[in-house]
């Protein structure tokens, strides 16, 4: 790719690491180009904003995801919105309004670009700033859940990319990752966990388990998984985040690996899509005797969303000896026309 030079001298060594920015890279724009500069950048999903962009004599500094530095000197001189790069690319359409950032890999929407024979790939990567590019099938629905993104540009291999603060790394075309899951995993990592002792049922890539390691103060969390490349992704996850001392792997199936936990946890999460109630039993009995807290996700109709966390509530009464309460209830995203993926927070008190 090449980057034509700033008409001003003043860019030239303005992109770098900042003090007040710990690992985020930074690009710094004149003010008069920093509002547009700032919607071109969180469009293309560059912008990172777990950090706040700050103020240095005439430049604003805007906090960047990792990446390559002549993409972020590109994006933010030029000016350009993507979707208008692909549009030149395409001028006869269609184009995608959106699509998914995982890394140096851009995931679009099947078929977004219509029934092409071969759409010039290599020009799609360069105008998003990406090195890989694929299609986004729908996910597996066995109790797997694998990925069935299909590559089109690039080569295969892990994608490693910060998100919070949280280091994941693992193979997107093997692995599901829903980006539309950040605010359940940035609340996850807002709870107040310390010394606790918790289970993730379905720990996938540590979707969940990476979050309460990093940002939480949490004694130990047991990550119990059945597949192969999802536990890859899960050990690397710990090792780059240097959390690996305070979590156990349980590799298998859950409903032989959960029964051996039982008493041990303050939080059970259960992270299964659509349903994870296949585990509820074997989640409230592996709570301490003195209680503590279980997350039920689901997908459920939005004609439920009154019913649902009641009928929830008493089902896991059933299953010992609880006094069960309704703590939190939330959306965390649409699933299909008309069916949501929500959480249910329930907390366990024994029975007197």
């Amino acid at each position: 790719m090449h980057i034509s030079p700033p008409t001003t001298g003043t860019f030239m060594t303005l992109i770098g690491f900042g003090p007040n920015m710990p690992q985020a890279p930074f690009v710094a724009v004149p003010r008069e180009e920093a509002k547009k500069t700032r919607e071109n950048l969180d469009s293309i999903g560059l912008l990172d904003t777990q950090f706040k962009p700050r103020e240095e004599d005439d430049c604003i500094l805007f906090p960047l995801y990792e990446g390559d530095e002549e993409t972020w000197f590109e994006y933010a001189i030029t000016r350009i919105d993507p979707h208008i790069r692909l549009r030149e690319i395409f001028p006869n359409g269609p184009v995608p309004k959106k699509w998914e950032r995982l890394g140096d890999l851009v995931l679009f929407p099947l078929d977004s670009f219509g029934q092409r024979e071969q759409p010039p790939w290599s020009d799609v990567a360069q105008a998003l700033g990406a090195k890989r590019i694929g299609y986004q099938a729908p996910i597996d629905k066995s109790v797997n859940r694998t990925s069935q993104a299909v590559l089109l540009h690039g080569s295969q291999g892990n994608v490693t990319f910060q998100e919070n603060h949280v280091t994941f790394c693992f193979d997107p075309f093997s692995v599901m990752f829903s980006s539309g899951n950040l605010t359940e995993r940035k609340r996850m990592a807002s709870l107040e966990t310390k010394n606790e002792v918790i289970i993730d049922a379905y720990a996938g890539i540590g979707y969940y388990t990476l979050p309460l390691l990093v940002h939480g103060d949490v004694k130990h969390v047991h990550a119990l998984e059945m597949t192969p490349k999802s536990l890859e992704g899960l050990s690397l996850g710990l090792e780059m985040n240097q959390v690996h001392d305070r979590c156990t792997i349980h590799a298998g199936d859950n409903k032989d690996t959960l029964p051996l936990l039982e008493g041990v946890a303050d939080r059970v999460v259960l992270g299964l899509l659509p349903s994870s109630e296949a585990s509820w039993k074997l989640a409230a009995r592996s709570l301490k005797p003195s209680g503590g807290c279980i997350h039920v996700h689901m997908n459920i109709h939005e004609n439920q969303f009154a019913n649902w966390p009641e009928e929830t509530k008493k089902q896991f009464e059933a299953y010992g000896n609880w006094n069960v309460f309704i703590d939190h209830f939330e959306k965390v995203k649409s699933y299909s026309p008309g069916v949501w993926h929500v959480v249910l927070d329930l907390e366990f008190r024994p029975k007197n």
